[in-house]
C-alpha cells in the first residue's frame, strides 16, 4: 500500500503494478508550478517590502542628524531650547574669580570681568539660650513661651502679587498650645508652609549648654535680607550678617545681580563670580578676561556624522539598484519610482543655493537683487566646506570649513539652520496648510509657522525627510501600507490555489483508486476463466 503526500493510504499499484503515489506526486508537482510563481513573487515583494523599510530606516538616522544640527524644535516651528550646532571651548585669566559657560545664543569672543561683591544671603542668631542642668537638651529649653510668637519675613516677592507664592515671604511661629523648645521652634520653621525652602533654621552648640537659634535666607540678593521680629531674642546683626548683591563689571559698565550664577547679562553665556577682584601691586582691582571659543573639533564631528548619515543613505540606494553585470540584471530597487524621487529630492538640496530674505548679508548665502537687479541664486553647501563627489556622496572639507567657522561662525550656523523670513511671499502657502488642517483635524500636519523661516541647508533636509519619513502618512509609510496589501492579495491568493490543489489531488487519488479496482477485477476474472480452461 502505497502513502499520500496528505498521509491518505492508497492502493500504490498492488493491482496496476504501476506507482500511483509517485505518479500522484508527479502530476501535482505540475499541478504546482504556478503556485511557486505565486510564491517566488511574494518572496520579491516581501524582500522589496524589507529593504524599503531599510531605506525608511536610513533616512530616518538622516533625519535625526538634520535635527541634530538645525537649532530648532522638534516640529521645526521655533528656536530650539538649546544650541545643537555651536559647540564651545571657554577659558578664564583666574578661574578662582570667574568661570564661563557658552551655550544656546553665545557669540565668540573675549570679555572682559571685574568681581567687585559677591551675592550672598542673610542670617541672624538669636541670643543665647542655656540648659538649666547638664542631663537637658535644646528640647527642654523653651524658646517661646504660651502666647509668644516670632515672625520672619523676606523682601523676594511682589506684596500685590495674585499668586501667594509670589508674594514676600512671611513665617510666623506662635506658641498657641504650649510653650515651645528651642527643638520645636526649629522644625516649626523648617516645615512652615509658608516657608517653601527659603529659609532655614539651624541651632548653633556655643559651647556647653549654651545654644543659639539660626535663621538664614537659603537664597542670595539684597531681596533675601531677613528681618525677624517678636517675642525671641536677637544678637546685634552685624555687616556680615546682611544679604548683599553681585556687583561686577563687564566691559566696564556695573551690572548688579541678585545670584553669583549669572545668565541674563550676555546672551547664551552663564558668568559665574566665585571670587573678589585679585588687587595689583597699587591695590587696584583686575580686571580678568573670559574667552569663549568655537569648538572646531566637535562641531566638526557633528557635521561629519551628518554627511555620514547622507552617504549611508546613497550607499544604500545605489547598492539595492544598480545592475549587476555577472547576474546580468538590476537591483530590487532599480527603476522604484519612490526611491526615484527621493534620490531627485536629495539631490536638489545638496546642490540648492540657499539665501535669506532677512539676512543678505551672508557670506555664505548671498541673496537678493545683483548689481544688474536680477536675483542671486544663493551660496551651496561648498561655501562652508561641504563637498559633493563624483559619485553623489559628501565629503567635509575640513579646511574650509575651519575657514568658515574662523571668519563667521554665527552666519555658518545660519546656513545651516536658516532664518526667520518676514516677508509674505509664502503666504499662499500658510493660507493652504491652514485649510489643509480645518479640513483635516485628526491627521498630522505642519504648522505654517514654520513657513515663515527661510530653510538652511539641514532644515530642507529636515523637512523634506519628514514628508517622506512621518508615521502613518509619510511616503514610504504610506508605500509599506501598499506592500502589506498586495501581501494580503498574494497571501489569500495561495490560500485560494492551496484549496483547489487539495481538491485536484482529492481527485487523483479517487480516480487511481477506482483504476486499480477495476484492474483488480480484471485480473480476478482472468483467473476464474484461466481455471476453468
Amino acid at each position: 500500500m502505497g502513502t499520500r503526500i496528505s498521509g491518505r493510504a492508497t492502493f500504490g499499484g498492488l493491482a496496476s503494478g504501476l506507482d500511483t503515489s509517485a505518479i500522484i506526486d508527479g502530476l501535482m508537482q505540475i499541478e504546482r508550478q504556478p503556485l511557486q510563481r505565486i510564491q517566488s513573487r511574494r518572496s520579491e515583494v516581501d524582500g522589496q517590502r524589507s529593504l524599503i523599510r531599510q531605506l525608511n530606516s536610513r533616512l530616518l538616522a538622516l533625519r535625526d542628524a538634520a535635527r541634530g544640527l538645525d537649532n530648532r524644535n522638534s516640529k521645526q516651528t521655533s528656536e530650539a531650547l538649546n544650541e545643537e550646532f555651536f559647540k564651545y571651548t571657554s577659558s578664564s585669566t583666574n578661574e578662582d574669580v570667574i568661570q564661563v559657560k557658552a551655550g544656546f545664543g553665545a557669540a565668540p569672543g573675549d570679555i572682559q570681568v571685574r568681581v567687585d561683591q559677591l551675592a550672598r544671603g542673610s542670617r541672624r542668631f538669636s541670643t543665647a539660650f542655656s540648659t538649666a542642668a547638664p542631663e537637658e537638651s535644646v528640647d527642654d529649653i523653651v524658646a517661646l513661651t504660651q502666647g509668644q510668637s516670632m515672625t520672619i519675613t523676606l523682601a523676594d516677592g511682589d506684596p500685590n502679587a495674585l499668586d501667594e507664592e509670589d508674594r514676600p515671604t512671611s513665617i510666623t511661629i506662635t506658641a498657641d498650645d504650649g510653650d515651645l523648645s528651642l527643638a520645636q521652634v526649629r522644625s516649626r520653621i523648617n516645615t512652615s508652609g509658608d516657608n517653601g525652602g527659603r529659609v532655614r533654621a539651624d541651632i548653633l552648640q556655643i559651647s556647653e549648654g549654651q545654644f543659639r537659634l539660626v535663621m538664614s535666607s537659603t537664597g542670595t540678593g539684597e531681596e533675601n535680607q531677613l528681618s525677624v521680629t517678636g517675642d525671641i531674642g536677637l544678637e546685634a546683626e552685624t555687616p556680615e550678617d546682611r544679604a548683599q548683591s553681585a556687583v561686577f563689571q563687564i566691559f566696564g559698565q556695573t551690572i548688579t545681580r541678585q545670584k553669583n550664577e549669572v545668565d541674563d547679562v550676555l546672551t547664551g553665556i552663564t558668568l559665574e563670580l566665585r571670587g573678589l577682584a585679585e588687587r595689583d601691586d597699587n591695590d587696584a582691582p583686575i580686571t580678568e578676561t573670559v574667552s569663549i571659543k568655537p569648538d572646531v573639533e566637535a562641531m566638526s564631528g557633528s557635521v561629519q556624522e551628518f554627511i555620514d548619515a547622507y552617504n549611508a543613505v546613497v550607499s544604500f540606494i545605489d547598492a539595492q539598484s544598480k545592475y549587476d553585470e555577472s547576474k546580468k540584471s538590476s537591483g530590487p530597487l532599480s527603476g522604484d519610482f519612490m526611491v526615484r524621487e527621493i534620490q531627485r529630492r536629495l539631490r536638489d538640496i545638496v546642490s540648492r543655493g540657499f539665501k535669506f530674505d532677512e539676512s543678505p548679508n551672508n557670506p555664505f548665502a548671498p541673496g537678493g537683487l545683483g548689481s544688474n537687479g536680477t536675483p542671486r541664486s544663493g551660496g551651496t553647501i561648498s561655501g562652508i566646506g561641504i563637498r559633493i563627489t563624483g559619485n553623489g556622496r559628501l565629503e567635509l572639507d575640513r579646511d574650509r570649513f575651519e575657514e568658515a567657522l574662523a571668519q563667521d561662525p554665527s552666519s555658518v550656523r545660519e546656513f545651516l539652520s536658516g532664518a526667520d523670513s518676514e516677508t509674505v511671499h509664502n503666504q499662499a502657502e500658510i493660507d493652504r496648510i491652514n485649510d489643509y488642517n480645518a479640513a483635516h483635524p485628526d491627521a498630522p500636519k505642519p504648522v505654517p509657522d514654520a513657513y515663515t523661516w527661510d530653510d538652511g541647508f539641514v532644515t530642507a533636509i529636515g523637512h523634506e525627510l519628514e514628508e517622506i519619513v512621518r508615521t502613518g502618512d509619510g511616503l514610504l509609510a504610506q508605500r509599506d501600507q501598499q506592500f502589506a496589501a498586495r501581501l494580503k492579495t498574494i497571501d489569500d491568493s495561495i490560500d485560494r490555489f492551496n484549496l483547489r490543489l487539495a481538491d485536484r489531488e482529492e481527485l487523483l487519488v479517487q480516480r487511481f483508486t477506482a483504476l486499480e479496482r477495476i484492474v483488480s477485477t480484471f485480473q480476478n476474472q482472468q483467473g476464474f476463466l484461466g481455471r476453468l480452461g
